[in-house]
C-alpha cells in the first residue's frame, strides 16, 4: 500500500511539473500571497515543495518577464 502511494505521489509531482503554466492564470496578488505562505510554512509536505516549487518559477517567469510580483 505504501509503495502505491509513493508511486502515486510521483506521479502527481510529475503532472504538476509538465503542467506547470496553471500558474499562468493566476493574479499578480493571488500569486504573492501563495508564495508568501510557501515562504512561512516551516513543515511543507512533498506534494506542498513541489508547488511551492512551481510558484517560485511563475514568481521567476514574470520578474524576468519586468512584472515584480513576489
Amino acid at each position: 500500500m505504501k509503495k502505491l502511494t509513493l508511486i502515486s505521489l510521483a506521479f502527481c509531482m510529475f503532472l504538476t511539473g509538465c503542467f506547470n503554466n496553471e500558474y499562468a492564470d493566476i493574479e499578480d496578488s493571488e500569486l504573492r500571497r501563495r508564495a508568501y505562505r510557501c515562504v512561512i510554512n516551516n513543515n511543507p509536505s512533498t506534494a506542498e515543495i513541489q508547488v511551492c516549487k512551481n510558484i517560485r518559477r511563475e514568481c521567476d517567469r514574470r520578474r524576468e518577464a519586468g512584472r515584480f510580483v513576489c
